[in-house]
């Protein structure tokens, strides 16, 4: 089932196909925590506090999620995209091993915004200001 959609892309291409339908399941996680991160994003702006997401950027992405995906996919398998096994060891690497951090790096990017937005707003406060903008633009 995974291979329909890439089928549409590369259709006389088995080993194109192949490699992407391995990676659909993590890109479904992938898309579940960008989209729940981007909704958390528009928290961070309305409340006007844009100055956390740098660092949480650079934790996620640069500490985490790139090293990570360059370990799964260049050094853990010697860059091989085909692992023998049948186990998760095998299943993450090549490619789907450069998915899997990446989708990690966002999964961590959504989780620490979420831990920042949700552990520090006041949202009393935020709501009395929200009411003085309504107030000021009568």
């Amino acid at each position: 089932p995974h291979e329909w959609l890439p089928s549409l892309f590369a259709p006389d291409e088995t080993g194109v196909i192949y490699e992407a339908s391995r990676t659909i399941p993590l890109l479904a996680l992938y898309v579940l925590a960008d989209g729940l991160q981007v909704a958390i994003n528009g928290i961070v702006k309305g409340c006007g506090r844009q100055c956390i997401t740098i660092p949480i950027v650079v934790v996620a992405y640069w500490i985490v999620g790139v090293p990570l995906a360059y370990y799964l996919a260049f050094v853990r398998h010697q860059g091989e995209s085909e692992c023998e096994g049948d186990d998760i060891n095998s299943y993450l690497c090549g490619d789907v091993g450069l998915v899997a951090g990446m989708t990690i790096g966002t999964w961590c990017h959504m989780l620490l915004l979420a831990l920042a937005v949700f552990g520090t707003t006041n949202w009393k406060e935020e709501a009395c200001k929200a009411k003085e903008r309504v107030v000021e633009h009568k």
